[in-house]
């Protein structure tokens, strides 16, 4: 593959970041792993003309067919070629991973058309398009049939739930029928389009937003998908979710053991032999949970998932619910000197961030909102910030309501203190309860569930004993 000129018009239009590229691909990589599939190769031949009413010359050379791919190392070539002067073209196409990528035609620097091309080995694809067009193009092979159907069906599901919603009727019963009615068809294309990247990727699919409203079924499915399906390693976590509240941990942990048996590479035994260790964990099975993770770092030492180990069996010894929190002593903005053991008898929300994170600003109303609701009933609202410049983090401040005890760190407090506490992603969150005890961690996005916890955790030390 090659670097092209040409790319520039792929970022004029901004399209790269709006399709997905080898999206199936990611979900079988450990953190910061990249899969490394052999060269995958599939043609593209078509026609390019022009409406007689918009130009009666016909002469139709010199319009430009380019399949490309974009990453953070740039722009890719993968397909290119030109038409002639009927607007016939060949052209093959050569990537590094099966995917959707993004295919433009354009003439004279100016785009034209945006679509998607399926890319998988052996695939050949066609299709002639009159322009000036809106409508999408239709791309003439088994793979492109497979996914435009995948696409009708997410879109139409996605239209239903809108529509429910709009006409007032969101009830969870209502929000079921669309999910199971939507699962069932997306399940159907493995039969349809048999062996197709879509007919994979619906399949996984169907399995995973079933998850909570049909336990069983997801269960009975994830036993059907593929071996090599990309996306095995996510249905296994599904399912050994849906597995642990139908039959009991035991079973689950079984039915992980038996999904890694089933793969073949051992990048996707590594992530399942995670999912063990995060079973444990999640069941306060501190030493079960950490053997597991012994057996991540000595049996697949060489990937990605042995470095992750390492702060798993840190979080395991230190950071389960139920430990006591690691001490600390931190200077507020206000110049206050706070220390753990002084807060004992308060609910703790330790809050780790970065001024400029995207996460945490959109959290920030719900943020604000959550501690004027539970301020009174014994909550402390502590937020770390691990930006060291006192510049960036007063002005993240300016014209922005930010209630509760802010701490700002020199690089040194902040390195250790995120040590301590395990912290790799921001934002992170800790419930800590008033005994001083780590009652929940909650990473990124998981701003509801530490919603629910802390609703729970105040509730019952509201409650009368008995």
């Amino acid at each position: 593959m090659r670097k092209s000129k040409e790319m520039t018009l792929l970022q004029s239009v901004g399209v790269c970041a709006g399709l997905a590229v080898g999206v199936v691909l990611l979900t079988a990589c450990g953190p910061g792993e990249a899969a490394t599939p052999p060269d995958v190769r599939s043609y593209l031949e078509g026609r390019v003309t022009v409406s007689a009413e918009v130009d009666s010359v016909q002469d139709y050379r010199g319009f430009e067919i380019l399949v490309a791919s974009q990453d953070s190392a740039g722009v890719d070539t993968l397909g290119y070629a030109v038409t002639d002067p009927d607007g016939a073209f060949t052209m093959e196409v050569r990537a590094e991973d099966q995917g959707i990528y993004p295919l433009l035609i354009s003439r004279r620097g100016t785009v034209l058309k945006v679509d998607e091309l399926v890319v998988v080995a052996g695939d050949s694809a066609s299709f002639e398009v009159v322009l000036p067009t809106n409508r999408p193009l239709r791309i003439r092979s088994e793979e492109n049939a497979a996914w435009t159907a995948y696409k009708n069906t997410k879109a139409q599901y996605n239209q239903s739930v809108y529509q429910l919603v709009q006409q007032g009727e969101g009830n969870a019963a209502a929000f079921e029928g669309r999910v199971g009615q939507a699962a069932a068809i997306l399940w159907s294309l493995r039969e349809t389009f048999p062996g197709t990247l879509a007919a994979g990727v619906a399949g996984a699919e169907a399995v995973l937003m079933i998850g909570g409203w049909d336990d069983s079924l997801l269960v009975a499915r994830a036993w059907q998908i593929e071996p090599d399906n990309t996306s095995l390693v996510e249905v296994a976590r599904a399912a050994r979710r849906a597995q642990a509240r139908l039959a009991g941990q035991e079973a689950a942990l079984a039915l992980v053991r038996d999904f890694q048996g089933r793969v073949g590479d051992d990048r996707r035994k590594a992530a399942l032999q995670s999912e063990i260790v995060l079973a444990h964990m999640d069941s306060l099975e501190q030493a079960e949970a950490l053997e597991a993770a012994r057996v991540l770092r000595e049996t697949y030492p060489q990937s990605s998932w042995a470095a992750w180990a390492e702060h798993a069996a840190y979080e395991i010894e230190y950071l389960l619910p139920g430990l006591p929190a690691p001490p600390f002593e931190v200077t507020t903005r206000e110049g206050a000197t706070l220390r753990l053991d002084s807060l004992r008898g308060q609910v703790v929300l330790l809050e780790f961030y970065a001024p400029g994170d995207g996460i945490f600003a959109k959290q920030v109303d719900a943020r604000n909102a959550l501690y004027e609701a539970a301020a009174g009933q014994g909550l402390v609202l502590l937020s770390l910030s691990l930006q060291p410049d006192p510049v960036l983090n007063e002005a993240f401040f300016e014209g922005r309501p930010l209630p509760g005890q802010h701490v700002w760190m020199d690089q040194e407090t902040a390195s250790d203190l995120a040590r301590r506490y395990n912290v790799h992603v921001l934002p992170t969150r800790y419930l800590i309860d008033r005994d001083g005890r780590i009652a929940g961690k909650y990473v990124g996005d998981a701003f509801v569930p530490m919603q629910e916890d802390l609703a729970s955790l105040l509730a019952r030390d509201a409650a009368p004993s008995q």
